[in-house]
């Protein structure tokens, strides 16, 4: 009974399924990662961190496939500009082989409308699904969750 537990275990590729913080800390290495990017303008962090099967669910429901997501984050890279960005792990909770992180996003960026500069602020919670590849941690799913507020002058 106990090695067929850890062989489910391993399967998941998670050796210690209590073990949160240490999913945690992965989890933040990889959100560092991705925020580097978005702060050059440069989705391709994120982007290589997609599995082939990564859905997107916007705020109003619709469900988004993976080239859809990656089109519209290169767009944005194009259409603003980062000044502040951050990502941060509020919980992480356990499923069926997949770990999802509510990530609480904050966000400062600039961009022309116009022809005149203009600031976005935005801050908005998110249910991001990830799983443990042998390439490392891949996310299956984002589910824009909760605007906590949205300012632009």
């Amino acid at each position: 009974m106990l090695v067929s537990l850890v062989a489910v275990f391993l399967s998941f590729g998670i050796t210690d399924i209590g073990d949160h913080a240490a999913v945690q800390r992965d989890l933040s290495r990889e959100y560092k990662i991705i925020e580097g990017g978005f702060r050059h303008d440069d989705p391709e962090p994120w982007i290589k961190h997609l599995s082939p099967d990564f859905e997107l669910v916007l705020f109003a429901g619709q469900h988004q496939p993976r080239q859809w997501a990656v089109d519209y984050v290169r767009n944005n890279a194009k259409t603003f500009h980062i000044v502040k960005l951050s990502m941060r792990i509020q919980r992480v909770e356990f499923g069926d082989g997949d770990v999802t992180a509510i990530v609480e996003q904050k966000s400062v960026r600039t961009f022309a409308e116009n022809g005149q500069p203009r600031r976005l602020d935005v801050g908005a919670l998110q249910r991001e699904t990830w799983e443990r590849t042998a390439a490392g941690w891949k996310l299956k799913r984002v589910q824009e969750w909760k605007v906590l507020y949205l300012r632009k002058d």
